[in-house]
């Protein structure tokens, strides 16, 4: 078994609050007030909602108090540049490159660099391009350019980076290289946003962030890592609007989010050791392209896709293709043993899954084989490896690994598909539902129970297979090696040339049900006890609720609300 994570699960609160209504004294007070008390609330109120306005609107950033290009430093307040236009300096927030080939460009405060042209930027020894925090200004580097433009940033430290944010727009084309450390690297947030394509390749980290990183409506984005993370961040990975991300590691996991990983409408391709993809807290595949390879790290684990006290959750037409390598391995894995916290969960609906998990003993080596009595070969158990696996502990929501309307071949050495829980007493069970699908092969296959006590601890949960009885280990014959589900056939639209004369088939109704609403979780899971799931003619359509219309109907309250008040008021 693959050693256990102790990351921190956040701890979310909800704090109500009660309003005391006035007595009847105060409220005659209110209704008979003076013009003067209600001239002084009318004032004090625009006052407060000019406050409030003034804070939902961004903060204004100041200019950048210097700026370093080369090796020469210009003070705010005055325009600077070269003879040949290169680049130049407005003295306060823009710098422009135009075909620029020279040294590092530097700033303290706010900089917003706009390039045309092919640019290259080179540095030994200090960062190619950075913002950093100045006296009177935080820091934040802007960076866009024009479309056919390019902009080329070599360093031997981190070749962008910014002790603030870090916003990369428009149409032209970043490369960011790093031969010792990161290539783009923001201590504070990151976007990536444009039609442009961003090439960012570090010896430490290609992407890195210390707080957000959202890539949206953007070009191809290419992050290589040799040593660390192809993309890493501190909080939470947004990646959607059709964008094309692709991240590697040669050492270490392609992506890793201590926060979420959300990839809507996009395409991710992740490539790394030990883990693919690692999101500390939750996995959200929404309309998504993605493909995730994870190679056997130095534990001897790897794990394509994983979550730690979440879920992993694949909806709405995505298309997830899954593979790891290792001694043990899982292509798609969520775990959970905090008490009282929720998570361990895996949810595919509507949606093509492939998830396959090999042993692979020296990293790139094939399954090993014995040989029998008879001549035949057959795979030893040295490792655990298994297509799809969700597990929790005691006092934590049961595993469950939920399959809708959604085709999903898993292959793995050890089981296809698994899904167990840990308690003392036993009566906590890992559940496999099939809705509006059905097992097509093994032949014969069907949800099977399991169930083990193993150092004081029993195990229970399912697995598909073959055998009628409990079966006490994963390894066992009757446990699928490879298994796929699907939905049945949609059904054949009439011919328009039948005879009418002939009585017409009926149609089966159309499924309505929804895997799992946007942000909930079952509290309690149920145990499949049919081979076969409910199965429908038609697939049922499935969308979440648009964004409009929850803004619509949030206003329609609020406008009830408000008109409400004020019958109340006058009635008073």
């Amino acid at each position: 078994m693959a050693a256990l994570f102790t990351t921190p699960k956040r701890n979310d609160t909800t704090a109500g609050t009660h309003v005391a209504e006035p007595d009847v004294r105060r409220r005659i007070g209110l209704a008979h007030g003076s013009w003067r008390r209600v001239t002084r609330r009318i004032v004090v109120g625009a006052v407060c909602a000019l406050t409030v306005s003034s804070l939902l609107m961004p903060s204004v950033s100041l200019a950048a108090e210097w700026v370093k290009v080369g090796e020469t430093k210009y003070n705010a307040g005055t325009a600077a540049g070269d003879e040949t236009g290169t680049w130049s300096w407005d003295g306060a927030d823009d710098l422009k490159l135009n075909n620029y080939n020279g040294g590092e460009i530097q700033a303290a405060g706010k900089l917003n660099v706009n390039y045309s042209g092919n640019n290259i930027v080179t540095a030994d020894w200090i960062e190619g391009i950075k913002a950093s925090h100045g006296k009177n200004e935080n820091a934040e580097l802007n960076i866009q350019g024009d479309a056919g433009s390019t902009l080329s940033v070599t360093s031997t430290e981190d070749a962008i980076l910014s002790t603030g944010n870090i916003n990369i727009d428009g149409a032209g084309s970043v490369n960011a290289t790093s031969a010792g450390f990161d290539a783009i690297d923001a201590e504070g947030d990151l976007a990536i946003k444009g039609s442009g394509n961003v090439n960012a390749t570090g010896v430490s980290d290609g992407i890195r962030a210390n707080g957000n990183i959202t890539i949206d409506d953007s070009g191809a984005v290419t992050a290589r890592a040799t040593k660390d993370k192809g993309i890493g961040t501190d909080k939470n990975l947004t990646i959607k609007g059709g964008g094309t991300v692709e991240a590697s590691s040669e050492k270490d996991a392609a992506v890793e989010a201590k926060g979420s990983l959300a990839a809507t409408n996009a395409s991710l391709n992740a490539n790394g050791v030990e883990y693919g993809v690692y999101a500390h807290k939750g996995i959200t595949l929404d309309h998504a392209n993605v493909t995730v390879r994870a190679g056997k790290g130095r534990y001897g684990g790897a794990i394509a896709l994983f979550t730690y006290q979440d879920d992993i959750v694949v909806k709405n037409g995505s298309t997830v293709d899954a593979f790891a390598g290792g001694e043990v391995s899982a292509a798609f894995s969520t775990r959970n043993d905090r008490p009282n916290e929720e998570g361990g969960h895996i949810y595919i609906s509507d949606s093509v899954v492939k998830a396959i998990a090999r042993y692979v003993e020296n990293g790139d080596g094939p399954i090993p084989y014995s040989e029998n009595q008879d001549g035949e070969t057959s795979p030893e158990p040295q490792g655990e490896n298994i297509g799809i696996i969700a597990q929790t502990s005691e006092g934590v929501t049961p595993a469950v690994i939920s399959i809708i309307r959604s085709k999903v071949t898993a292959e793995g050495d050890t089981a296809a598909i698994f899904a167990r829980a840990m308690s003392a007493d036993g009566k906590t069970i890992g559940t496999i539902k099939i809705e509006n699908a059905a097992i097509q092969t093994p032949e014969g296959g069907k949800v099977i129970d399991y169930r083990k006590l193993r150092d004081g601890i029993y195990e229970a949960g399912q697995a598909i297979g073959t055998s009628d009885a409990v079966i006490d280990s994963p390894y066992n014959e009757a446990v699928a090696k490879s298994m796929v589900i699907a939905p049945p056939e949609v059904a054949k639209p009439e011919d328009p040339k039948r005879d009418e004369t002939k009585p017409a088939e009926s149609k089966p109704a159309e499924s309505k049900q929804n895997p799992k609403p946007e942000g909930s979780k079952p509290t309690k899971a149920v145990a499949a006890s049919t081979t076969k799931a409910k199965t429908t003619g038609v697939l049922a359509a499935t969308g979440d609720t648009s964004g409009a219309a929850i803004v619509a109907t949030v206003l329609a309250g609020t406008a009830a609300i408000a008109a409400g008040a004020v019958a109340s008021r006058k009635r008073s």
